[in-house]
């Protein structure tokens, strides 16, 4: 699952009608999140509960009991629950993501059918990274600490990468970092890491043709992923919406019959970098 930062605005966006239209919806109304990315598995499709526009944070409540349904060339591959985050993935290997694939999305759960429809949008193109490699020096440790913070400062500096790619079209983008190793291998001895688990990064969409980070505050040494994905138009027109004026609140966008939310796809073009020692 991507987890993408930016999906919070589904959940302010989505999870809720205006205010004058809250009445209107049904007790057993429900929230589909749900996203396909070419060439990866079917596992980020999302079911909640609605809750009301006046909340200040998001107290959906998963569902984990729906009747998930993929649908492609007519074929029909039957969803499971990934657990008890209202989270469904497709456990077999028999159905891939490309290019223009067409998909219907089906949801059952009480009493309601929801439908939808996505296309798979071409991939990025023209992804290339300003840095493929990536050397931390060594810390002057019996040089004292001001020589050991201007090594880091300097170190941090230079380490921004600049991520481009073609975009003729103005469309939506958005880039995923991620680390390809399994274990941590810190960059410096003093850093306390908290979790267990591989470092990633989530930009916001942009439409334009780079986005940059700091490579120097990556937590390992290794081999990085950068993903560039090519926002669908469904997403593109829902995030487009995020910002509404509070005197002029409308529903927002979305390809979802009989229940509230967004289907949507992704296509990227991926290339590596290497964290090492100098």
């Amino acid at each position: 699952m991507k987890n993408i930062p930016f999906i919070l605005l589904l959940a302010i966006l989505l999870s809720s009608c205006v205010e004058e239209n809250l009445n209107n919806i049904a007790e057993n109304q429900f929230v589909i999140e749900a996203f396909l990315y070419a060439g990866e598995p079917i596992d980020d499709i999302r079911i909640k509960t609605t809750y009301d526009l006046s909340s200040e944070e998001d107290v959906s409540v998963p569902i984990n009991n729906a009747i998930v349904t993929l649908i492609k060339n007519g074929e029909r591959y039957n969803l499971i629950s990934s657990g008890d985050d209202g989270f469904y993935n497709y456990p077999g290997n028999d159905v891939t993501v490309e290019t223009y694939d067409i998909f219907q999305l089906e949801v059952s759960y009480n009493g309601i059918s929801a439908m939808a429809e996505t296309i798979v949008p071409t991939p990025t193109i023209g992804l290339s990274i300003s840095e493929d490699s990536l050397f931390v020096p060594i810390l002057p440790i019996t040089a004292g600490m001001d020589s050991i913070v201007n090594t880091i400062r300097n170190f941090l500096t230079n380490s921004v990468i600049n991520a481009t790619w073609d975009n003729p079209n103005e469309d939506l983008y958005f880039m995923v970092v991620e680390s390809l190793s399994d274990t941590l291998d810190p960059i410096f001895p003093t850093q306390v890491i908290d979790v267990l688990a591989r470092f990633r990064f989530v930009s916001e969409p942009t439409d334009g043709t780079s986005i940059s980070f700091i490579a120097g505050t990556l937590e390992s040494f290794g081999t990085y992923s950068v993903k560039v994905y090519h926002i669908n138009q469904e997403y593109a027109d829902l995030y487009e919406n995020r910002e509404q004026d509070s005197r002029d609140l409308n529903e927002p966008p979305s390809n979802i019959t009989n229940a509230l939310g967004v289907f949507s796809a992704f296509n990227s073009q991926e290339v590596f970098f290497e964290v090492a020692r100098e």
